[in-house]
């Protein structure tokens, strides 16, 4: 029987850094996620897991809408035309239901400071116990990237605005099947 290899899941280095948080997270294979360090590994062979989402919208997306914050962010297509590996849009349905955080007041603001989720979290029962909803995890295809050891910013700017359609191409298709996403808007700011 062949087992499915273990892929890393990218995390911000804060993340890794803090003390019983990385103690905690270190049961879900969590790596560096700057740029040296996804490169070693993407040239020793492996691949990565990187969710598109963070501070910026754990505190901007609530139950109406949800918010990507990507126009800024195009350092994993430089890497993956540098690297000649391919990327594949993922979208996670219920990330953003399944929890509340406090998003307003001084742990929010410290929050997005130290790029590190200092703020309070509730669910099911106001405990820290995530909520009784669907989710649903969608894989688009590969974007077919080309290797581009030195990519321009035309290159950068026109594989990701083709990532960022097939996200948004994933969310339309399949809010319906999630409840609470039938009527959610997907804003990428």
């Amino acid at each position: 029987m062949s087992r499915v290899p273990k892929v890393p899941t990218a995390a911000a280095s804060a993340v890794l850094q803090t003390p019983l948080l990385k103690n905690l997270m270190g049961i879900f294979n969590l790596v560096d996620a700057s740029a040296h360090n996804l490169k070693k590994i993407l040239k020793g062979g492996g691949s990565v897991l990187i969710y598109i989402g963070g501070i910026a919208e754990l505190f901007k997306s609530c139950r109406a809408e949800e918010r990507l914050y990507l126009k800024k962010r195009k350092g994993f297509i430089k890497l993956a035309l540098r690297e000649g590996v391919d990327v594949v849009p993922i979208y996670l349905f219920g990330n953003t239901s399944v929890l509340s955080a406090l998003k307003h007041g001084p742990l929010a603001t410290l929050s997005r400071k130290l790029q590190v989720s200092l703020t309070w979290f509730w669910g099911k029962y106001y405990l820290p116990i995530p909520r009784d909803e669907k989710i649903l995890y969608v894989v688009g295809k590969p974007l077919g990237l080309p290797h581009i050891e030195e990519p321009t910013q035309e290159d950068i700017d026109k594989w990701h605005a083709v990532y960022c359609e097939e996200v948004r191409k994933l969310f339309e298709l399949h809010k319906e099947r999630v409840p609470m996403y039938k009527h959610k808007k997907l804003f990428i700011d």
